[in-house]
């Protein structure tokens, strides 16, 4: 049985040079008490399942979650190299969410983009990921000044991810890119601010000048409960 990872953030050990990697996320709420059912539903379903590329993720929506959704659903693979080895789960698929609809009250929106920049990370430290949806008035500008205070702060990001892509398809909220960085928890998050702004207010005040105008749109916390690849 493949082994289980209880994050995210381990599931990118490719470069982003040498290939595209996509995702697309599916919101839900679940019913009451049901995560536990919905995380033995993806067990038995793709703990064994071979993925060309990428891999499946049951996430929790944290803080800042919308619309009464509780969890997500995320897949991610290689542009032109996506999907399941095999035919046995795809046989399976019909009886699958026929089950996981038991489960579900109601489903979200969907969305679908792309990873821009990534560094990976210690996700057993590190298992939180707060993430920003966002409208960069240059992307480019923000893709450059991203990486460099990245970079510039490698310290304060040492055993983080750190990442920044795109929405291409049913933007939230009218966002058009992301940024997220892992932390343990809320307070590693608030103490990792904390210490940008006092220790390395050069580097930060450079990074939001050479990053251009940005639009907050919305910015939230996810827990990942499931992940195959």
């Amino acid at each position: 049985m493949k082994k289980l990872l209880f994050t995210l953030f381990t599931f990118i050990s490719f470069s982003l040079s040498s290939q595209q990697m996509a995702f697309t996320t599916v919101h839900f709420k679940a019913h009451e008490n049901s995560q536990n059912d919905i995380a033995e539903l993806y067990e038995k379903h793709y703990a064994d399942a071979k993925f060309k590329s990428g891999g499946i993720f049951l996430e929790r929506l944290w803080q800042g979650r919308e619309n009464g959704n509780t969890h997500r659903f995320v897949w991610v693979w290689e542009l032109g190299n996506g999907g399941v080895e095999g035919e046995e789960i795809k046989f399976k698929n019909d009886a699958f969410w026929a089950e996981m609809n038991n489960y579900v009250e109601t489903w979200g929106k969907h969305n679908s983009g792309r990873f821009l920049s990534w560094k990976d990370g210690d996700v057993s430290k590190f298992p939180y990921g707060h993430l920003w949806d966002i409208k960069p008035e240059d992307p480019v500008a923000f893709k450059k000044a991203h990486d460099k205070i990245v970079e510039d702060a490698s310290d304060v990001f040492e055993g983080r991810v750190v990442g920044y892509g795109t929405y291409d398809i049913n933007r939230p909220n009218g966002a058009t890119h992301w940024v997220v960085i892992g932390e343990k928890d809320t307070n590693g998050h608030l103490s990792m601010l904390d210490n940008l702004e006092k220790n390395y207010s050069k580097a930060m005040n450079q990074y939001f000048e050479n990053r251009g105008k940005v639009e907050n749109v919305h910015d939230f916390m996810i827990e990942v409960l499931k992940r195959y690849q």
